[in-house]
């Protein structure tokens, strides 16, 4: 579901229910992993620059990260659906604070070396 929000704290804003909780655990950890990212919005969602984009569906919340991380980082969300680039989560106990920050971590020092 995409949103025509301009702003994160809109965009925030109008996420509601179980995926406002799922939204703000994956930011939360996010905004750890990397304090100094600039978050935005971009493609309807809101953006982290260079580490992940983060977007409230209607019945899940997904996280994209570069894909050749995810692929190997997979098996840290067993019974979460994910695609080439992204996972859904779909209640709040799937996004585990310890599997998201390595995760991240990982997707970050990816970057850096692909001086991204």
């Amino acid at each position: 579901m995409k949103r025509d929000d301009t702003s994160p704290s809109a965009y925030r804003a109008d996420v509601d229910g179980p995926q406002r909780e799922i939204l703000e655990r994956i930011r939360s950890v996010i905004r750890e992993v990397d304090p100094r990212v600039k978050e935005g919005i971009a493609h309807g969602m809101l953006d982290y620059p260079g580490l992940a984009s983060l977007a409230a569906q209607k019945g899940y919340v997904s996280l994209y990260v570069a894909p050749a991380v995810l692929d190997k980082h997979r098996a840290l969300f067993s019974g979460v659906s994910a695609g080439k680039s992204c996972l859904r989560f779909k209640r709040l106990e799937q996004a585990d604070p310890a599997a998201l920050r390595t995760l991240l971590k990982q997707v970050r020092k990816h970057r850096l070396e692909a001086g991204a």
